[in-house]
Protein backbone atom coordinates (compact mmCIF):
# COMPACT_ATOMS: atom_id res chain seq x y z
CA UNK A 1 0.00 0.00 0.00
CA UNK A 2 1.22 3.37 -1.02
CA UNK A 3 -0.08 6.77 0.38
CA UNK A 4 0.23 10.19 -0.46
CA UNK A 5 -1.69 13.09 1.08
CA UNK A 6 -2.31 16.90 0.18
CA UNK A 7 -2.90 19.07 2.99
CA UNK A 8 -5.81 21.63 2.67
CA UNK A 9 -7.28 24.91 5.15
CA UNK A 10 -10.84 25.53 5.23
CA UNK A 11 -11.75 29.08 5.72
CA UNK A 12 -14.63 30.54 7.07
CA UNK A 13 -17.30 31.67 4.81
CA UNK A 14 -18.88 35.56 4.70
CA UNK A 15 -21.91 34.72 6.59
CA UNK A 16 -21.28 34.73 10.48
CA UNK A 17 -24.61 33.00 11.27
CA UNK A 18 -23.42 29.78 8.89
CA UNK A 19 -19.55 30.33 8.98
CA UNK A 20 -17.16 28.42 10.55
CA UNK A 21 -15.75 30.02 13.94
CA UNK A 22 -12.20 29.51 12.73
CA UNK A 23 -10.37 28.49 9.31
CA UNK A 24 -10.27 24.23 9.59
CA UNK A 25 -7.12 21.96 8.61
CA UNK A 26 -6.64 17.92 7.04
CA UNK A 27 -5.60 16.38 4.55
CA UNK A 28 -6.48 14.23 1.78
CA UNK A 29 -5.67 11.07 0.88
CA UNK A 30 -4.63 9.06 -2.08
CA UNK A 31 -3.90 5.17 -1.65
CA UNK A 32 -2.69 2.98 -3.69
CA UNK A 33 -3.17 -0.60 -2.92
CA UNK A 34 -1.83 -3.63 -3.20
CA UNK A 35 -4.51 -4.82 -5.68
CA UNK A 36 -3.46 -1.29 -7.80
CA UNK A 37 -6.72 0.23 -7.01
CA UNK A 38 -6.56 3.42 -5.80
CA UNK A 39 -8.89 5.39 -3.42
CA UNK A 40 -9.07 8.72 -1.60
CA UNK A 41 -10.50 9.19 1.50
CA UNK A 42 -10.32 12.61 3.78
CA UNK A 43 -8.44 12.70 6.99
CA UNK A 44 -9.86 16.10 9.40
CA UNK A 45 -9.11 15.50 12.95
CA UNK A 46 -10.67 17.59 15.99
CA UNK A 47 -8.30 18.09 18.67
CA UNK A 48 -10.54 19.44 21.17
CA UNK A 49 -12.97 15.96 20.99
CA UNK A 50 -9.58 14.09 21.71
CA UNK A 51 -8.14 13.76 18.23
CA UNK A 52 -4.30 13.71 17.97
CA UNK A 53 -3.22 16.75 15.80
CA UNK A 54 -2.98 16.12 12.48
CA UNK A 55 1.46 15.78 11.97
CA UNK A 56 0.52 13.16 14.32
CA UNK A 57 -1.99 11.11 12.21
CA UNK A 58 -0.09 11.83 9.02
CA UNK A 59 3.06 9.94 10.42
CA UNK A 60 0.79 6.94 12.10
CA UNK A 61 0.06 6.24 8.24
CA UNK A 62 3.63 5.36 8.14
CA UNK A 63 3.41 2.95 11.00
CA UNK A 64 1.92 -0.34 10.78
CA UNK A 65 -0.53 1.58 13.60
CA UNK A 66 -2.26 4.20 12.31
CA UNK A 67 -4.45 5.94 14.62
CA UNK A 68 -7.93 5.13 15.04
CA UNK A 69 -8.64 8.62 12.89
CA UNK A 70 -6.34 7.32 10.22
CA UNK A 71 -7.69 3.67 10.48
CA UNK A 72 -10.91 4.96 9.40
CA UNK A 73 -10.23 6.91 6.87
CA UNK A 74 -8.13 4.28 4.58
CA UNK A 75 -10.90 2.15 5.25
CA UNK A 76 -12.93 5.17 3.22
CA UNK A 77 -10.46 5.06 0.72
CA UNK A 78 -10.67 1.15 0.27
CA UNK A 79 -14.11 1.62 -0.39
CA UNK A 80 -13.98 4.45 -2.92
CA UNK A 81 -11.10 2.60 -4.63
CA UNK A 82 -13.35 -0.66 -4.69
CA UNK A 83 -16.07 1.50 -6.77
CA UNK A 84 -13.51 3.31 -8.58
CA UNK A 85 -12.42 0.31 -10.23
CA UNK A 86 -15.55 -0.68 -11.08
CA UNK A 87 -16.35 2.55 -12.54
CA UNK A 88 -19.54 3.03 -10.72
CA UNK A 89 -20.36 6.14 -8.11
CA UNK A 90 -20.93 4.90 -4.86
CA UNK A 91 -24.67 7.09 -4.29
CA UNK A 92 -26.02 4.95 -7.55
CA UNK A 93 -29.17 3.62 -6.66
CA UNK A 94 -29.47 5.00 -2.84
CA UNK A 95 -32.24 6.33 -1.02
CA UNK A 96 -32.51 10.15 -0.35
CA UNK A 97 -31.60 11.08 3.02
CA UNK A 98 -32.77 15.25 3.55
CA UNK A 99 -30.45 17.67 5.60
CA UNK A 100 -31.62 19.84 8.80
CA UNK A 101 -30.42 23.64 8.48
CA UNK A 102 -27.17 24.37 9.94
CA UNK A 103 -26.13 27.71 11.93
CA UNK A 104 -23.31 28.31 13.85
CA UNK A 105 -23.92 31.70 15.25
CA UNK A 106 -27.31 31.44 15.20
CA UNK A 107 -28.27 34.28 17.63
CA UNK A 108 -27.13 36.77 15.05
CA UNK A 109 -28.71 35.38 12.38
CA UNK A 110 -32.28 37.62 11.28
CA UNK A 111 -35.07 36.20 11.64
CA UNK A 112 -35.43 36.09 7.59
CA UNK A 113 -32.76 32.98 7.54
CA UNK A 114 -34.80 31.39 9.39
CA UNK A 115 -38.04 31.71 7.29
CA UNK A 116 -36.24 31.09 4.44
CA UNK A 117 -35.63 27.90 5.52
CA UNK A 118 -38.99 27.33 5.88
CA UNK A 119 -39.79 28.55 2.29
CA UNK A 120 -36.95 26.22 0.73
CA UNK A 121 -38.19 23.34 2.59
CA UNK A 122 -36.19 22.62 5.47
CA UNK A 123 -37.73 20.88 8.38
CA UNK A 124 -35.48 20.48 11.24
CA UNK A 125 -32.67 23.14 12.15
CA UNK A 126 -29.63 22.38 14.02
CA UNK A 127 -28.08 24.83 16.57
CA UNK A 128 -25.32 25.13 19.43
CA UNK A 129 -25.98 26.12 22.56
CA UNK A 130 -24.81 26.75 26.11
CA UNK A 131 -22.71 29.59 25.56
CA UNK A 132 -25.47 32.26 27.00
CA UNK A 133 -28.61 30.02 27.79
CA UNK A 134 -30.48 33.21 28.85
CA UNK A 135 -29.75 35.16 25.42
CA UNK A 136 -30.38 31.51 23.59
CA UNK A 137 -33.55 30.85 24.83
CA UNK A 138 -34.60 34.23 24.44
CA UNK A 139 -33.47 34.30 20.56
CA UNK A 140 -35.41 30.54 19.88
CA UNK A 141 -38.47 32.06 21.55
CA UNK A 142 -38.78 34.50 19.01
CA UNK A 143 -38.40 31.37 16.94
CA UNK A 144 -41.27 29.83 18.18
CA UNK A 145 -43.82 30.43 15.63
CA UNK A 146 -42.52 28.81 12.68
CA UNK A 147 -42.56 25.93 11.74
CA UNK A 148 -39.12 24.18 12.16
CA UNK A 149 -38.20 21.53 14.20
CA UNK A 150 -35.10 22.07 16.80
CA UNK A 151 -32.20 20.35 16.90
CA UNK A 152 -30.28 21.92 19.90
CA UNK A 153 -26.72 21.15 21.04
CA UNK A 154 -25.08 21.88 24.07
CA UNK A 155 -21.84 20.07 23.65
CA UNK A 156 -22.37 18.43 26.92
CA UNK A 157 -22.02 22.52 28.39
CA UNK A 158 -25.27 22.51 30.73
CA UNK A 159 -25.53 21.51 34.44
CA UNK A 160 -27.84 19.07 35.99
CA UNK A 161 -28.59 21.80 38.43
CA UNK A 162 -27.60 25.55 39.89
CA UNK A 163 -26.49 28.28 37.68
CA UNK A 164 -27.61 28.02 34.22
CA UNK A 165 -28.82 24.50 34.53
CA UNK A 166 -30.56 22.35 31.66
CA UNK A 167 -33.95 22.96 33.55
CA UNK A 168 -33.77 26.53 33.71
CA UNK A 169 -32.82 26.67 29.95
CA UNK A 170 -36.37 24.64 29.43
CA UNK A 171 -38.39 26.29 31.55
CA UNK A 172 -37.92 29.64 29.49
CA UNK A 173 -38.68 27.95 26.20
CA UNK A 174 -41.92 28.76 24.72
CA UNK A 175 -44.23 25.74 24.79
CA UNK A 176 -44.66 26.21 20.88
CA UNK A 177 -41.09 25.89 20.60
CA UNK A 178 -40.71 22.68 23.33
CA UNK A 179 -43.01 20.94 21.11
CA UNK A 180 -41.25 21.18 18.31
CA UNK A 181 -38.37 20.68 20.56
CA UNK A 182 -37.66 17.30 18.07
CA UNK A 183 -33.81 16.23 20.35
CA UNK A 184 -31.54 18.09 22.96
CA UNK A 185 -27.77 16.53 22.11
CA UNK A 186 -25.30 16.10 24.40
CA UNK A 187 -26.91 18.10 27.26
CA UNK A 188 -23.67 17.26 29.74
CA UNK A 189 -21.41 13.95 29.63
CA UNK A 190 -23.74 11.42 29.35
CA UNK A 191 -24.84 9.20 32.83
CA UNK A 192 -27.59 6.75 32.77
CA UNK A 193 -29.17 7.68 35.35
CA UNK A 194 -29.28 11.24 35.23
CA UNK A 195 -29.95 10.97 31.34
CA UNK A 196 -33.34 8.96 32.45
CA UNK A 197 -34.18 11.33 35.16
CA UNK A 198 -33.94 14.88 32.84
CA UNK A 199 -35.80 12.68 30.18
CA UNK A 200 -38.27 11.80 32.54
CA UNK A 201 -38.49 14.86 34.17
CA UNK A 202 -38.55 17.36 31.09
CA UNK A 203 -40.37 14.73 28.90
CA UNK A 204 -38.09 15.52 26.34
CA UNK A 205 -35.58 13.22 23.39
CA UNK A 206 -31.87 13.57 24.06
CA UNK A 207 -29.40 12.51 21.73
CA UNK A 208 -26.28 11.21 22.66
CA UNK A 209 -23.42 12.64 20.21
CA UNK A 210 -19.70 12.49 21.70
CA UNK A 211 -17.96 9.66 23.85
CA UNK A 212 -20.98 6.87 23.23
CA UNK A 213 -20.64 4.33 26.32
CA UNK A 214 -18.51 1.28 26.41
CA UNK A 215 -20.92 -0.46 26.73
CA UNK A 216 -23.86 -1.64 23.88
CA UNK A 217 -27.01 0.22 23.35
CA UNK A 218 -29.66 0.76 24.91
CA UNK A 219 -28.57 3.62 26.48
CA UNK A 220 -30.85 4.85 29.31
CA UNK A 221 -32.41 8.39 28.57
CA UNK A 222 -31.45 8.40 25.12
CA UNK A 223 -33.68 8.07 22.18
CA UNK A 224 -31.03 9.35 19.11
CA UNK A 225 -27.67 8.21 18.46
CA UNK A 226 -25.67 10.95 16.55
CA UNK A 227 -22.90 9.26 14.08
CA UNK A 228 -19.82 10.76 12.32
CA UNK A 229 -18.17 8.61 9.70
CA UNK A 230 -15.31 10.46 9.92
CA UNK A 231 -14.20 9.55 13.06
CA UNK A 232 -16.65 6.29 13.86
CA UNK A 233 -17.59 3.00 12.43
CA UNK A 234 -20.72 4.12 11.44
CA UNK A 235 -22.21 0.58 9.95
CA UNK A 236 -21.32 -1.64 13.28
CA UNK A 237 -22.68 0.82 15.14
CA UNK A 238 -25.80 2.11 13.33
CA UNK A 239 -26.93 -1.63 14.05
CA UNK A 240 -26.62 -1.66 17.62
CA UNK A 241 -28.45 1.46 17.74
CA UNK A 242 -30.81 -0.11 15.33
CA UNK A 243 -31.48 -3.10 16.96
CA UNK A 244 -32.03 -1.07 20.50
CA UNK A 245 -34.61 0.89 18.49
CA UNK A 246 -33.13 3.83 18.58
CA UNK A 247 -33.37 7.10 15.53
CA UNK A 248 -30.38 7.45 13.92
CA UNK A 249 -28.84 10.78 13.00
CA UNK A 250 -25.32 11.40 10.49
CA UNK A 251 -23.73 14.44 9.95
CA UNK A 252 -20.46 15.19 8.96
CA UNK A 253 -17.54 16.99 11.00
CA UNK A 254 -17.45 19.69 9.26
CA UNK A 255 -14.36 18.26 7.15
CA UNK A 256 -13.40 18.70 3.54
CA UNK A 257 -16.05 18.21 0.76
CA UNK A 258 -14.46 14.62 0.54
CA UNK A 259 -15.64 13.97 3.82
CA UNK A 260 -19.27 15.71 3.12
CA UNK A 261 -19.80 12.96 0.41
CA UNK A 262 -18.32 10.35 2.83
CA UNK A 263 -21.12 10.92 5.78
CA UNK A 264 -23.88 11.58 2.95
CA UNK A 265 -22.90 8.36 1.18
CA UNK A 266 -23.32 6.77 4.88
CA UNK A 267 -26.47 8.11 5.85
CA UNK A 268 -28.01 7.05 2.21
CA UNK A 269 -26.48 3.46 2.86
CA UNK A 270 -28.13 3.09 6.21
CA UNK A 271 -31.52 4.26 4.97
CA UNK A 272 -31.13 1.98 2.79
CA UNK A 273 -30.75 -0.86 5.60
CA UNK A 274 -32.48 0.75 8.70
CA UNK A 275 -35.12 3.06 6.54
CA UNK A 276 -37.74 5.21 8.91
CA UNK A 277 -34.92 4.85 11.83
CA UNK A 278 -32.39 7.48 9.94
CA UNK A 279 -33.77 10.84 10.25
CA UNK A 280 -32.83 13.81 8.19
CA UNK A 281 -28.91 13.98 8.87
CA UNK A 282 -26.33 17.00 8.78
CA UNK A 283 -25.52 16.27 5.37
CA UNK A 284 -24.60 19.82 4.13
CA UNK A 285 -22.31 22.54 4.83
CA UNK A 286 -23.66 25.94 3.48
CA UNK A 287 -21.70 29.10 4.73
CA UNK A 288 -19.74 27.12 6.88
CA UNK A 289 -16.42 27.82 4.07
CA UNK A 290 -15.34 29.98 1.32
CA UNK A 291 -16.96 28.15 -1.44
CA UNK A 292 -13.91 25.85 -3.60
CA UNK A 293 -13.83 23.40 -6.80
CA UNK A 294 -14.78 20.69 -4.13
CA UNK A 295 -17.84 22.16 -2.56
CA UNK A 296 -19.32 23.95 -6.15
CA UNK A 297 -20.04 19.92 -6.77
CA UNK A 298 -22.13 19.30 -3.70
CA UNK A 299 -24.97 20.68 -4.98
CA UNK A 300 -28.39 21.37 -2.92
CA UNK A 301 -32.20 22.34 -3.67
CA UNK A 302 -33.11 23.24 -0.58
CA UNK A 303 -32.76 19.85 2.39
CA UNK A 304 -31.84 18.14 -0.56
CA UNK A 305 -28.28 16.67 -1.34
CA UNK A 306 -26.61 16.00 -5.11
CA UNK A 307 -23.98 13.67 -4.34
CA UNK A 308 -20.78 14.83 -6.38
CA UNK A 309 -20.63 13.17 -10.00
CA UNK A 310 -17.52 10.77 -10.69
CA UNK A 311 -16.72 7.27 -9.50
CA UNK A 312 -16.53 5.93 -5.61
CA UNK A 313 -17.15 9.27 -3.86
CA UNK A 314 -16.66 11.37 -6.77
CA UNK A 315 -14.81 14.48 -7.51
CA UNK A 316 -12.71 12.71 -9.86
CA UNK A 317 -10.88 15.58 -12.10
CA UNK A 318 -9.93 17.61 -9.02
CA UNK A 319 -8.35 14.93 -7.08
CA UNK A 320 -6.30 13.72 -9.61
CA UNK A 321 -4.93 17.21 -10.40
CA UNK A 322 -4.04 17.77 -7.12
CA UNK A 323 -0.50 18.24 -5.35
CA UNK A 324 0.25 14.74 -3.79
CA UNK A 325 3.25 14.32 -1.39
CA UNK A 326 4.71 11.22 0.45
CA UNK A 327 3.30 11.59 4.24
CA UNK A 328 5.90 13.27 6.61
Amino acid sequence: MKIRTHNYELRPGPDPARAAREPRHGALLQVSFDDTTLGYADLHPWEPFGHAPLAEQLTSLTTEHPTPLAAIALRHARTDAAARRAGVSLFDALPEVRSHALFTDWTAAPRRAFEQCVAEGYAAAKLKIGHDPERESAALNALADLPLRWRLDANASLTTGGGESIDTFLTNLHPNLRRNLEFLEDPTPYNDSAWSNLAERENIPLALDWELPDTPPPWPGARIVVLKPASQNAFPLALTAAQAGLAIVVTHSMDHPLGQAVALWTAMRLRQRHGGLVRHGGLQAIGLYQPDEFSAQIKSNGPVTAPPPGTGFGFDNLLTQLPWQPPP
